[in-house]
């Protein structure tokens, strides 16, 4: 095309296709070059939709302070874009928002945002968001009867989508039916090793750590966070890695391994975001057990409860849930049985909302024992 014209769907496409390879250098050029180009023929639409592509790839590689200026930007950039009426724009916009919400751990208005988004359907351009809006649902204060129910009802090829299947195994997971999650997840990792999409493969092992450590298996979901950690590090995805890190800190911790929990909470810690609430929520729990376990009870009870708090100010539900438990865990390690029960009385209410089946039984029977022992 002539360098005075500019088609925004195809270079949104692209953006997006360059950014899940590993080319995500490639993707941020590509997205500053639309913006200079976009300004320099008056596209100030064009321009700004450029900077909301880079800068919400900034928040997988230099995630720091990134969610902050993409949501000031979105800001500045709305108004223009309504006062345009340009639903790409418009959805470019609302999909960032998305974005800022994950980071935070706000669930809901991810989910909200990725809706809002898809509601602006553009003529071509921009990736299906379906996913997206399920990441929201999935890790958000939806039950998850009512996710597998929200599911069913997208497109048949939605349903095939690498993002549905893994929220979909995750959640018949909670509920108790490993054998189909395990199917769902063997065929997956078939699927995207065949193809070669590792980005993908990063974040279904990722999700996999969960599902192995509610079969029971913490030395499975140890290796699968190994891979996930392996393979967003080989992709410089360092927003990813810090959350996968983190849980894999506290999947060391089941295995009563600590200065291997403690290695890899540091290492996520250094490489994510300091307003990154999931990777400082589970960072905080692993190291707040292996202090607990040395014996350093105030400096572990000092952690538990900053995740606690760290998780009241998100819409996580499952999260919060581990939060408690973790503090529960503490208080049991210190012999403050009655604040435990407390603690965990909370994780269960939450485990229950989300209807997470496995976990919501295991904590009547932690607490059925710990209450017999307060008397």
């Amino acid at each position: 095309m002539p360098p005075s014209e500019l088609d925004l769907a195809l270079e949104t496409d692209l953006i997006d296709a360059l950014s899940w390879d590993t080319k995500t250098e490639e993707a941020l050029g590509r997205a500053r070059s639309l913006a200079e180009r976009s300004g320099a023929v008056g596209d100030r639409v064009g321009e700004l939709c450029a900077r909301i592509h880079e800068a919400a790839l900034r928040i997988s590689v230099e995630p720091t302070g990134a969610a902050d200026a993409l949501e000031a930007l979105v800001a500045e950039a709305l108004p223009v874009f309504e006062v345009a009426g340009d639903e790409l724009a418009l959805r470019i916009a609302y999909r960032a928002l998305g974005t800022v919400a994950n980071m935070r751990a706000q669930m809901d208005r991810m989910a909200a945002a990725y809706a809002e988004a898809r509601a602006h359907a553009a003529t071509a351009g921009g990736t299906t968001l379906v996913g997206y809006q399920g990441h929201g649902h999935f890790h958000g204060s939806t039950p998850l009867g009512e996710l597998l129910a929200w599911q069913s009802e997208q497109d048949p090829r939605e349903q095939r989508s690498y993002w549905l299947r893994t929220f979909r195994m995750a959640a018949l997971a909670m509920l108790g039916r490993l054998d189909e999650a395990r199917a769902l997840l063997d065929g997956l990792r078939e699927e995207l090793i065949e193809r070669g999409a590792r980005s993908v493969l990063a974040a279904v092992e990722g999700y996999s750590i969960d599902i192995e450590l509610l079969a029971g298996d913490p030395a499975a979901a140890a290796a699968a966070g190994q891979n996930s950690c392996r393979i967003h590090e080989e992709l410089g995805h360092s927003s990813e890695l810090s959350t996968v890190a983190a849980g894999l800190a506290r999947t060391y911790c089941d295995l009563g391994r600590f200065d291997e929990a403690e290695r890899w909470a540091a290492h996520a810690v250094q490489v994510g975001a300091s307003d990154d609430a999931s990777t400082q929520m589970l960072s905080r729990d692993a190291l707040a057990i292996v202090h607990a376990r040395r014996g350093q009870h105030a400096e572990a009870e000092r952690l538990a409860r900053e995740a606690v708090e760290i998780g009241e100010q998100t819409e996580a539900l499952n999260a919060q849930a581990d939060t408690y438990a973790d503090l529960g865990e503490v208080l049991m390690l210190a012999g403050r049985r009655e604040e435990a029960v407390e603690a965990l009385e909370n994780a269960l209410a939450r485990y229950e909302a989300k209807e997470n089946v496995v976990r919501a039984g295991r904590m009547r029977e932690r607490l059925a024992t710990l209450r017999t022992e307060v008397g």
